[in-house]
């Protein structure tokens, strides 16, 4: 389904008021957001009425702690498109601001939720929290529900259980937590889809054709990447797809170098320089090793290449 993207309130068509609403951050769209655009969808429906979600760009996070690096897992456009695939008929992008966060959540529920979309229902995690200092929480809109004309669903977490884990609660937190620590496999559990990273095919130093291995160097979308390792992926480049052994780290074998991500296309051939590419990531194979010398990598690197084929057959 396709979506429509609003970008803030001055731009809001009448169609969007009476409408079925979920507000949030929705990074990654994991299992749990997928549940409260299901909920939501299914109450649009009966009600006759859009769905419209709310997110923020940049994310709050970005304002309130500024000294720390956003970690973000999905681009905005893919999470726009995931959020239509999964039931949203229009998303309103709201320039997040101090004033906007500093907003009271009466202020939030009284300007937003009835002053621009009279709302007729709102949809969201049982652990939903708005306003100034995150003041405002599932309870107090409740409380306002009926003085603002809305009804109010609240949505229990997913959970599941992992290797090591045991049962947890899906939130983007854990996923950013998993993707960060390697865990690509549990990570794609969590998100109910293979992990992807997507980004630019950029310029490297070439030494993947010297060891008969040539590789795609690339620059993520201003998005999270996995720990340091070698991965089995398939990589989506040129309306194709390609089994790849992805290598995330500093070249160890080469000395110290910037840290990188080169995924080996296995039987690609030609020139893929700046064009966007998404390694959509299966599993983790192994740490990053220093090997005593090119000849060892390279017959390192052929058994993760037939490893690879082997996962994605």
């Amino acid at each position: 389904m396709s979506v429509q993207v609003i970008e803030g309130f001055e731009n809001l068509p009448a169609s969007a008021r009476g409408c079925v609403l979920a507000v949030g951050n929705f990074d990654g769209f994991h299992l749990g957001h997928r549940e409260i655009l299901r909920t939501a969808r299914r109450l649009a429906d009966g009600a006759g009425a859009p769905l419209v979600v709310v997110a923020f760009d940049p994310p709050p996070a970005a304002l309130l702690a500024p000294d720390r690096p956003v970690q973000v897992l999905l681009p905005k456009e893919v999470k726009y498109r995931l959020l239509g695939q999964h039931g949203a008929d229009a998303v309103v992008v709201i320039a997040t601001t101090r004033e906007f966060l500093h907003s009271s959540p009466e202020a939030f529920v009284r300007d937003v939720l009835v002053g621009r979309f009279a709302a007729r229902h709102v949809v969201e995690g049982e652990n939903f929290f708005f306003g100034r200092d995150r003041a405002g929480d599932i309870q107090t809109l409740r409380r306002m529900a009926k003085e603002g004309g809305f009804e109010v669903t609240a949505v229990p977490p997913v959970s599941l259980k992992l290797a090591g884990r045991g049962r947890v609660q899906v939130s983007s937190s854990l996923v950013r937590e998993l993707v960060l620590s390697g865990d690509v496999a549990a990570a794609g559990r969590c998100l109910g889809r293979p992990y992807a990273l997507h980004g630019r095919v950029v310029g490297g130093e070439r030494r993947g054709r010297l060891l008969t291995f040539p590789t795609a160097n690339v620059e993520p979308a201003g998005v999270i990447a996995p720990a340091d390792g070698v991965y089995a992926a398939r990589a989506e480049l040129g309306g194709k797809t390609y089994p790849s052994a992805v290598s995330i780290g500093d070249k160890p074998t080469f000395g110290p170098a910037q840290r990188c991500i080169e995924a080996n296309l296995i039987d690609a051939a030609g020139d893929f320089y700046d064009q966007p590419i998404t390694l959509v990531f299966l599993r983790r194979l192994r740490d990053q090793i220093r090997f005593p010398d090119a000849e060892s990598l390279r017959a390192q690197i052929a058994k993760d290449v037939e490893r690879v084929r082997e996962l994605c057959r």
